[in-house]
């Protein structure tokens, strides 16, 4: 796990900011995060007996939150992986690949704030956006 989320983040961190912490002053920026690994972090995270997509398109979640929720996957090991019923035997392993991908992302794209897209980034972004303006709760 430790070695492909290092060996990815080698292959992205020149799209990355400079080293002067550019990124960490916009205030503004967030990471939008669209199916696939994003959405079983929330999944778990929010302790689904099954995957709701109700509950987790939309779903903001921190950096740090994410950063914890894949430890508990590392900790727990394929077995605790593959008994939770948001991941399951067929994604115990494949899930970590992509945490890995996450991990390296969050490390050179550094954000407060992830946001949840279970029915793709146009989507994702309007239910955000309508859900902080009061329009849906």
């Amino acid at each position: 796990y430790a070695m492909m989320s290092w060996s990815f983040e080698e292959y992205i961190s020149h799209f990355g900011p400079s080293q002067s912490d550019d990124l960490k002053i916009l205030p503004n920026f967030q990471i939008i995060g669209t199916s696939g690994t994003i959405t079983t972090i929330a999944a778990t995270k929010l302790g689904l007996l099954r995957y709701d997509r109700q509950k987790v398109d939309g779903y903001e979640m921190t950096s740090a939150e994410v950063g914890l929720e894949i430890d508990r996957y590392l900790i727990g090991g394929p077995e605790w992986r593959a008994k939770n019923p948001c991941i399951g035997d067929s994604r115990k392993d494949f899930i970590m690949s992509g945490a890995a991908i996450l991990r390296s992302i969050l490390r050179v794209w550094p954000t407060n704030t992830l946001t949840v897209a279970d029915r793709g980034l146009r989507e994702g972004i309007l239910y955000s956006q309508m859900v902080k303006q009061g329009f849906l709760s």
